[in-house]
């Protein structure tokens, strides 16, 4: 058994291709975030995104496997290593502690003797389930959650997200259903303004924007997704991508938008190539949804906002409808499995630090839910925070 402490990307990378021979278990125990395992600072997080564990050579002993004792591993990180390296993964959804018990929480004391066994548990808590969740840890009530296990052959299927498509577009054919999505949006992209609407689905955000906006583009990795926006705005320019380049010249747009989609996007190799292509001085708009409770004092603002959406879709007949279609298939649960919501300090952690004095906004809000939004402002560089490997 070999045991090292990894500070960074780089060291993690060094101890792989370091191992006297391959490996038949691989367990990492460290903090989590949007890309899974994370080194470094929180005001940074020094993260592998998928295209860098991609490009890894991990050597697995035949019958190896991998656990990932951090938090929230067990969600869209696990399936994907298990995925890409072609090991069983496993991973913890919720929040991680350490506990000198397995099975029920048991604080560890910081003058606990070093020959004390300690665990890395799953555990919900404050974080997951707010001040009742807390209570029912250290009380024993909310016992540590098994991790979550997954094989290589499991994964989302193409058929699923074509049948995916077609709800979504029928839900999604009038984009200002999502009201408060929408004008926040809006008010902020300059009329005459050329859009590159990055994940754009089945093409409802361009849609709405066209009568005021110089060319644009809308693009996505769906094919599904670009056939339905096509066949309803063929004089649209719609775009295929594959991995986080984008194929267009510097200094394309004035503004990129990605609504509702930036969870499915790397994020360090697509801000540099957002920045690539958009002229000096131009911006990224970025709305999405994020996991975070509602608080107490928050509660009433909750209703607000409820009572406000459901004007919305009154003004817009037939949406309840196939909204309510869309989220009851089991293609799209399949999908969120495979690409949960993120943490709103994920959102707050990667773009606050990139864009000093440029804040994170709530612009809706629901009891388990929120939608944030960020503006970057003018990107006047197209310097971003290196990343260590590759």
């Amino acid at each position: 058994m070999q045991c090292d402490a990894i500070e960074s990307k780089r060291a993690f990378v060094d101890a792989m291709n370091g191992l006297p021979e391959p490996l038949d278990e691989l367990h990492l125990m460290a903090h989590s975030g949007m890309y899974g395992p994370m080194f470094g600072t929180t005001a940074l997080p020094e993260q592998f995104s998928p295209h860098e564990w991609r490009g890894l050579t991990l050597p697995f002993a035949p019958g190896g496997n991998a656990q990932f004792h951090a938090c929230r591993s067990g969600r869209w990180f696990a399936p994907f290593f298990a995925r890409m390296f072609g090991v069983p993964a496993s991973g913890h959804h919720w929040y991680t502690t350490v506990s000198r018990a397995p099975t029920r929480y048991r604080w560890v004391a910081p003058w606990l003797a070093d020959d004390v066994p300690v665990y890395v548990v799953g555990q919900p808590g404050r974080k997951s389930h707010g001040l009742m969740g807390s209570i029912g840890k250290h009380t024993g009530r909310l016992p540590p959650e098994p991790m979550l296990s997954f094989e290589p052959s499991v994964g989302p299927s193409g058929p699923a997200y074509a049948h995916v498509s077609t709800l979504y577009d029928e839900a999604f054919a009038d984009i200002r259903v999502r009201d408060a999505e929408w004008r926040w949006i809006s008010a902020r992209v300059p009329d005459g303004a050329r859009v590159l609407d990055l994940g754009c689905g089945t093409g409802g955000l361009l849609r709405a924007l066209r009568p005021r906006i110089g060319p644009s583009v809308g693009a996505d990795v769906s094919m599904e997704m670009l056939a339905h926006a096509r066949r309803r705005e063929p004089e649209c320019a719609w775009q295929s991508l594959d991995g986080p380049a984008l194929p267009f010249d510097d200094g394309a747009f004035d503004v990129v938008v990605s609504m509702l989609s930036w969870r499915y996007i790397d994020w360090d190799p697509a801000l540099a190539e957002i920045a690539r292509v958009l002229r000096p001085g131009g911006s990224l708009l970025l709305v999405d949804m994020v996991a975070q409770s509602a608080g107490l004092v928050e509660l009433p603002t909750a209703v607000l906002h409820k009572l406000r959406a459901r004007r919305a879709e009154r003004r817009h007949a037939g949406f309840a409808t196939a909204r309510d279609r869309l989220v009851s298939d089991p293609a799209w649960a399949e999908l969120l499995r495979y690409n949960p919501i993120r943490a709103t300090h994920e959102y707050r952690w990667f773009f606050e630090s990139r864009f000093p004095g440029r804040l994170l906004e709530v612009v809706d809000l629901g009891a388990r839910t929120r939608v944030v939004a960020f503006d970057t402002g003018p990107i006047a560089a197209t310097w971003f925070p290196p990343q260590s490997y590759p």
